[in-house]
């Protein structure tokens, strides 16, 4: 069952907000962005009776948290008791017991049972479009390699499915083997906002994820040589999205001067995308993901790509108050 807030605030309630240095990155957050139709879709898992839960909107807040500063269960739970600037950015009462690692984690459950492990994204998007933070006119595409949270079985036993977590998979890069995922993401070209993040296994070619994670409603589309393919040209040819793959050279395909001169342009234009990457590998500790399967690892990289545009946001909002 979920209990309401109480939207009358109480005196001791009155006086924390008082209290505690400003935290800008969650202040900006709180006044920007409304979760209240992620947390009525969380709330429909849970039944009318039994003992009162902690409340959605606390333990979504603390999933972001989570993801901003880099917390484990135990962590989160720990700095919640501690910090103030926490305990007002997920909107914990008074009278309100800091939620558990336990509870935080089959939290996670509920995330994936109605779906916000692949929209939760979108719903934060849809917001930061309405505010003209996000521009659609260009779209830039790329992935990166994930280790698999487990230690790497051996190739047979993969293949023959009885590796520790069956959705990762093995695939070579630079020359060397890699065991893990695949992270794919695109985002708008101007403020660097993550648009869409899918998760796939490692073996999967990025040129095939093309059409699933790249927008239709963007002017042009930057990527890397991995996605010169016929498939990939058709699909921005049908709508009218304009090219900006870099061309590949092949045996039959020999690359002019002018090929040459146009690949240095967008490639200029497309790596503005690895700081995305960077970030969320030297910030975020993300170069191993923590769950096994694709749902559960999906939803990292969900939160993952939440927690960077809000971070993104408070920057922007920033640059645009100066």
């Amino acid at each position: 069952m979920q209990p309401k807030r109480e939207n009358q605030p109480t005196f001791f309630d009155l006086a924390v907000q008082q209290r505690g240095s400003s935290n800008r990155v969650l202040e900006t957050i709180a006044r920007e962005v409304d979760f209240s139709e992620a947390e009525a879709r969380v709330a429909t898992t849970y039944s009318e009776g039994g003992r009162p839960a902690c409340r959605v909107g606390v333990l979504l807040r603390v999933m972001i948290l989570q993801h901003l500063y880099g917390l484990s269960d135990p962590q989160a739970e720990e700095q919640l008791k501690d910090r103030l600037s926490f305990q007002k950015f997920v909107q914990l009462d008074a009278h309100e017991t800091v939620p558990d690692e336990t509870t935080i984690c089959r939290f996670r459950a509920r995330l994936i049972e109605c779906g916000l492990h692949e929209q939760l994204l979108g719903l934060l998007n849809t917001q930061l479009e309405a505010r003209g933070y996000l521009v659609k006119r260009v779209t830039l595409v790329d992935a990166t390699l994930v280790e698999s949270s487990r230690k790497r079985p051996d190739v047979e036993a993969a293949r023959a499915g009885g590796a520790p977590d069956a959705d990762a998979s093995y695939t070579r890069k630079g020359g060397q083997s890699f065991y893990g995922y695949k992270a794919h993401v695109c985002s708008d070209g101007q403020h660097r906002l993550i648009r869409a993040a899918v998760i796939s296994t490692a073996r999967v070619y990025e040129g095939e994820v093309l059409a699933r994670i790249a927008p239709a409603d963007t002017r042009t589309i930057y990527a890397d040589k991995a996605y010169d393919t016929k498939a990939n040209r058709a699909w921005l040819r049908a709508r009218g999205i304009r090219n900006g793959i870099l061309k590949k050279e092949a045996h039959h395909i020999q690359l002019t001067a002018k090929d040459r001169q146009d690949n240095a342009r967008k490639g200029w234009v497309r790596r503005q995308i690895e700081r995305i990457f960077a970030h969320l590998k030297q910030w975020q500790g993300y170069r191993r993901v923590r769950y096994l399967g694709l749902a559960r690892n999906q939803l990292e990289l969900t939160l993952k790509a939440v927690a960077y545009n809000l971070k993104r946001l408070a920057s922007i909002t920033e640059l645009r108050n100066t």
